[in-house]
């Protein structure tokens, strides 16, 4: 698939809702398709969720903001939560973190893992 196509489809999926918040292609490349370290990956990852939030919650100045983005970019993106590593990336370049739409994809992909959970 073009990378074009590739964002035309991600981006209608988000707007249709069906986006899934944590690629788990992605993951699967990173732990070797061992299922049972792809779950641990993702709880560890949710038991962060609130040290992220308080990191953002903390930042006042444009390098607090900068580290917070990064932090949060770089976590995202290892596990393959894509959408949040955007959101962390447009605070990372424009210094201001869209909060409320941070934690909706926290929620989701908390929601997400607790579906994918209940299937192993």
């Amino acid at each position: 698939m073009s990378m074009a196509l590739k964002a035309d489809v991600t981006q209608a999926c988000r707007y249709e809702g069906t986006e899934k918040p944590v690629d788990l292609v992605h993951l699967s490349k990173l732990t070797m398709g061992d299922r049972g370290l792809e779950l641990e990956v993702l709880k560890m990852f949710l038991t962060q969720i609130p040290n992220y939030i308080s990191t953002i919650k903390l930042a006042k100045t444009s390098d607090d903001i900068y580290r917070a983005a990064h932090i949060l970019k770089g976590a995202a993106s290892n596990i393959g939560a894509f959408p949040l590593a955007q959101y962390a990336s447009l605070a990372e370049t424009n210094g201001k973190f869209e909060l409320n739409a941070i934690i909706k994809e926290f929620a989701h992909i908390t929601e997400y893992v607790a579906m994918i959970s209940a299937e192993a």
